[in-house]
């Protein structure tokens, strides 16, 4: 079953949600730091993700929550990322969140992919 929300519901939401995202991008950005050699796949997952913008949400038995990943390196697995930032905000918004991954925006203007 689907809820309907309003235009201002959904911004009253959508709004706490990414401010949560952030602060847990940004923490696990400052905690990667500290990471060991053996952890150069999650650490290639952290250090290639500029930002994690909301792009949707949808409310159905979970709070789906859709996301695009603006990246800097061309690098396009993320699942644990997400996991790690999901299971965090979860903290704050229930186990009943889940993050989706909408669509991955290369911002790059030159390098491997874009200029050869």
């Amino acid at each position: 079953m689907k809820y309907l929300i309003t235009e201002s519901q959904l911004t009253k939401i959508h709004t706490p949600i990414q401010r949560a995202i952030d602060i847990a991008l940004k923490n696990i950005k400052e905690e990667s730091e500290d990471w060991s050699m053996d952890m150069m796949g999650e650490i290639k997952q952290v250090d290639s993700v500029d930002k994690i913008k909301v792009s949707g949400i949808e409310i159905s038995k979970k709070l789906k929550v859709y996301i695009d990943i603006y990246i800097s390196y061309p690098y396009y697995y993320f699942d644990d990322l997400i996991s790690e930032i999901e299971a965090r905000i979860s903290s704050v918004f229930g186990p009943n969140i889940e993050l989706i991954e909408n669509e991955i925006k290369d911002e790059r203007k030159s390098g491997p992919g874009i200029d050869w």
